[in-house]
């Protein structure tokens, strides 16, 4: 077998053949559940969306268009939605992809030091004077040799610094191990000492990977969350949208939602809503799935005897679907002032970096789907910070140490980010994979020594920010957990990645897997342990080695 079958357009023919041999200038047809296989050029796209998570580490699907930044398709994302045709612009090792996939990795071991260092055997020149003295008046020559010899060879490791840093290390290795924090190169503890300057990929890194619902808007009124607990009717609809209006069929599948569909369930979980026993008790009647030229999706339900129809979408679209709302006393209202503040909040959270979804419904009693909805509300989706990342990034800077984000996520919900946690960002703005393409890399370089804020990275662009930061004599550490990041992770001085959650490649290229942010304070702590250790201990020894050297000289003269 020589790889998987792909679809490509030959001379006016459909043509079925390996991805192997795919070649640069093929036209190649796309449908939803196929795995990508090269790098390709949009030629056509209808209601195409693409799960770019490894390479982008954007949770929600990327809408793909044959114009504009979103015209190219990476090898390794997967279709989701709709269809397309593309030209084949890079096969192999020179995709995005490939280029991660050629990566090595292995183990680095500290290598125990040479106990005897050539360059201090001038220091037993010292001790000669005292050997002789004792070799005159003495008649044992023996023992004075084997406590001469005792002494040199005393004299010559006390000096061996390496030594002292094997043993200092070795030591603080086994204490951070005990804490589930894997060493993979020894090396990279010493080196976290000099670090000035800290990477973070956004998802899984700084936030997590899921989206949670941070607020519902409804038209004339935007409740406390703790209300929706309550038989309220429009809480209670609210609740029962979020549980049904989804493309989940089957309980046992809802784990496999796309990231918003997960987030509404869980949010009518949390609020009271027994989702198994709710689908139990609805029959699907009516079933529209979304579709990304439309951009909504509807479905419908027999609950307890009535019909009631559900649609979900892009507000703007949503919004032209409906002539009524829905007020928090239970009333519908037909469209006014109120029902088109809903624009502004939408804009509003589109500038947050979050994600709008509108919500509708329609109690038609028609065997038909319904022309027009009833507006229910609006619902505010974050991908949430992870507890303790600004405590983190906030003694990173109290040390003295600069922190960036590096994302493939929206240039918005980077800035957003990057405010919650407290990285600072004296440009005030963001830099992005597109602006970087039309930028020369010595601007760039200039560029970042004062922004802070990088989204819409390719994996080489993540690669190529690292290079250009350590060429600005930066010692820089990565902190990243996907694929996309292992080009990064690879280059950095200390590429950092997790125990557990993280792909497998990033895994291999690492330096040190730790169990959450809060790890690097501890290798931090550690790292400066073994400095100091040997700063204090250069000094005790250097006595030793003066207290050695006079008794010896006062036993000669006595």
């Amino acid at each position: 077998m020589r790889g998987n079958i792909v679809t490509i357009v030959r001379e006016d023919k459909i043509v079925n053949i390996t991805e192997v041999d795919l070649r640069k200038g093929d036209v190649l047809l796309l449908q939803a559940g196929d795995l990508v296989p090269a790098d390709l050029k949009l030629i056509e796209a209808r209601g195409l969306e693409v799960d770019e998570f490894e390479l982008t580490g954007e949770i929600t699907p990327a809408y793909k268009r044959i114009s504009g930044e979103d015209v190219f398709v990476y090898r390794g994302s997967r279709v989701i939605r709709g269809n397309g045709k593309g030209v084949v612009i890079a096969t192999e090792e020179e995709t995005e992809y490939g280029e991660i996939l050629q990566q090595r990795w292995g183990q680095v071991k500290l290598e125990f030091p040479s106990l005897i260092k050539r360059k201090y055997f001038l220091l037993l020149i010292f001790i000669l004077p005292p050997f002789i003295v004792s070799l005159i008046h003495y008649s044992n020559f023996l023992l004075i040799c084997v406590i001469y010899l005792a002494i040199a060879v005393s004299v010559l490791l006390i000096q061996n610094n390496e030594l002292f840093k094997y043993i200092f290390t070795s030591s603080e290795i086994k204490k951070i191990e005990n804490q589930n924090i894997q060493i993979r190169d020894a090396t990279a503890l010493n080196r976290i000492n000099d670090i000035n300057l800290v990477c973070f990929d956004k998802t899984g890194v700084l936030t997590t990977r899921d989206l949670g619902v941070k607020r519902v808007y409804f038209a004339e009124k935007t409740p406390d969350m703790d209300f929706f607990a309550s038989d309220k009717h429009i809480y209670n609809l609210t609740r029962i949208a979020c549980a049904l209006c989804n493309d989940v069929i089957l309980f046992e599948k809802k784990d496999l939602a796309d990231s918003i569909d997960k987030a509404l369930i869980a949010f009518a979980a949390k609020n009271g809503v027994n989702i198994k026993e709710l689908m139990v008790k609805s029959k699907r009647i009516y079933d529209k799935p979304f579709d990304s030229e439309n951009r909504y999706m509807a479905c419908g339900f027999e609950l307890e005897g009535k019909k009631i129809y559900f649609a979900k979408g892009d507000p703007e679209v949503i919004l032209k679907m409906c002539q009524n709302y829905l007020t928090t006393s239970g009333k519908e209202r037909k469209a006014d002032l109120e029902f088109l503040s809903i624009n502004a909040k939408t804009f509003s959270i589109n500038q947050q970096g979050d994600i709008a979804i509108a919500l509708a419904y329609s109690s038609s009693t028609s065997e038909s789907p319904p022309l027009h909805y009833t507006f229910l509300c609006l619902l505010q989706l974050e991908n949430p910070v992870k507890p303790g990342v600004p405590e983190v990034v906030k003694t990173l800077k109290d040390n003295g140490i600069r922190t960036l984000i590096m994302t493939g996520d929206r240039p918005g919900t980077a800035l957003k980010i990057s405010k919650e946690v407290g990285i600072e960002n004296r440009a005030g703005y963001c830099l992005s994979g597109n602006s970087m393409v039309e930028m020369g890399l010595s601007e760039v370089a200039r560029q970042s020594d004062y922004v802070s804020v990088f989204a819409r990275l390719l994996p080489s662009q993540k690669w190529i920010l690292i290079m250009l930061l350590k060429d600005r004599s930066n010692v820089v550490a990565m902190v990243g957990d996907g694929a996309n990041d292992t080009l990064a992770l690879k280059l950095a001085d200390v590429g950092i990645s997790f125990v557990e959650n993280s792909s497998p490649l990033a895994k291999r290229v690492s330096k040190i897997l730790i169990n959450e942010l809060a790890d690097l304070l501890t290798l931090l702590r550690s790292a400066r342990r073994i400095r100091w250790w040997l700063k204090y201990s250069l000094f005790l020894r250097g006595l030793i080695l003066l207290a050695t050297f006079l008794i010896l000289y006062a036993w000669m003269l006595r």
